[in-house]
């Protein structure tokens, strides 16, 4: 294994690359590239193993790669705000990990899209709200399983909150539901 001495670093920018050269002062391996949109991409293949590093932005992607053996501290879960639900209400896991909406319609029948890949574990938690008229009422997709195969009844009261949460590993054949808890109302 050869050892790199660094002695000037500069970032990668737009259209650039990073390219590490060993001591045998061959071509070396690129393994950091950054596209015209400042898109920086660890090239597949290579392994860069970096000590303790900041990264900066808004948004770090690592495009459905494995992330092993974090520890990770104060992490937040992206928010997915539905507001006031429609008769048919799509859940888009995609936009975020926990989800709020506000029944307003008689009965919400509730659909759950983009799961993670079978053999991952997918989960979200649902805070649901009954409107100013409460007794809304929700249809829960054919995949989801109940305890003792029984759905939950809602809190019926005005303004009334339930959480629940779900978790699949077959990327959403099978949804396990369960109540996390009813009227949390204060």
């Amino acid at each position: 294994m050869s050892t790199i001495k660094v002695n000037t670093v500069k970032p990668v920018t737009s259209g650039g690359s990073l390219t590490i050269q060993g001591d045998s002062g061959g071509s070396g391996v690129t393994a950091l590239t950054c596209d015209s949109s400042g898109n920086t991409t660890v090239n597949s293949g290579k392994t860069v193993t970096l000590g303790s590093v900041v990264l900066g932005g808004t948004n770090f992607n690592l495009a459905d790669q494995v992330l092993q053996r974090p520890t990770i501290k104060d992490y937040a879960e992206t928010g997915n705000a539905i507001g006031s639900t429609s008769s048919s209400q799509t859940i888009d896991i995609a936009d975020g990990n926990v989800i709020t909406a506000t029944l307003a319609v008689a009965t919400t029948t509730f659909t759950f899209s983009n799961p993670s890949a079978s053999g991952s574990g997918c989960s979200f938690t649902l805070i649901l709200t009954q409107d100013g008229s409460g007794s809304r009422a929700v249809t829960w997709p054919g995949a989801v399983q109940w305890a003792s195969a029984t759905a939950p009844t809602l809190s019926s009261g005005a303004a009334d909150v339930d959480i629940f949460a779900f978790i699949s590993v077959d990327a959403g054949t099978t949804w396990y539901g369960f109540t996390a808890g009813l009227d949390m109302d204060i």
